[in-house]
């Protein structure tokens, strides 16, 4: 059976084109997930190596798309190797990643896509780090109706697990909050 796995970091990001592409491909059966590749933690890649058996192929639009580091990858290769099953990343020419060569080459992919992560990551601190020398605001801007509200709900005397309910915001909210109040020494 021909399987497709595609993947995108973010809810904002579509799969389409990649399941169109693994569609053209012929895969029969697509996992697709939205969670970023850093993360070890998917659902569907790991239905996928549960469902992959012998003499399935199992196909992604680029090496990225299944794994972002070496090891990760090597393991995916491996495992799908061990059941009989094929790996093919198109983006690698329709290469045979359980093949001698198909192995190298499919390393060294990894291991490059492994180097754009961690300068991707690199950029992202160095942003940050400028913004914040610049005085500029990171993160989201407080809102500061929904924290009179919690001041004002704990005024009342309700607890802050019943406040969060209330307002349907976070017990850590509600505990920031509510820890500022009492460093600003403002009754609360």
């Amino acid at each position: 059976m021909e399987i497709g796995y595609a993947r995108v970091s973010s809810d904002d990001q579509t799969l389409e084109l990649q399941v169109d592409q693994l569609t053209k491909f012929g895969c029969e059966k697509i996992f697709e997930e939205k969670v970023s590749g850093k993360s070890a933690d998917r659902d569907e890649l790991k239905k996928l190596l549960e469902f992959a058996r012998e003499g399935d192929v199992v196909h992604v639009s680029k090496v990225d798309r299944l794994a972002r580091n070496t090891i990760d990858a090597l393991q995916i290769a491996d495992t799908l190797n061990s059941k009989g099953a094929g790996l093919i990343a198109h983006d690698l020419g329709e290469l045979d990643i359980n093949s001698d060569i198909g192995r190298v080459i499919y390393t060294t992919i990894a291991a490059f896509a492994q180097l754009e992560r961690n300068r991707i990551l690199q950029r992202c601190a160095e942003g940050r780090a400028k913004a914040k020398a610049e005085g500029k605001h990171l993160g989201r801007f407080p809102d500061i109706e929904l924290h009179e509200r919690i001041k004002e709900a704990s005024r009342s005397g309700l607890n802050k697990r019943q406040i969060s309910i209330q307002l349907q915001c976070s017990r850590t909210t509600v505990y920031r909050v509510l820890s500022s109040v009492q460093a600003e020494g403002e009754k609360a």
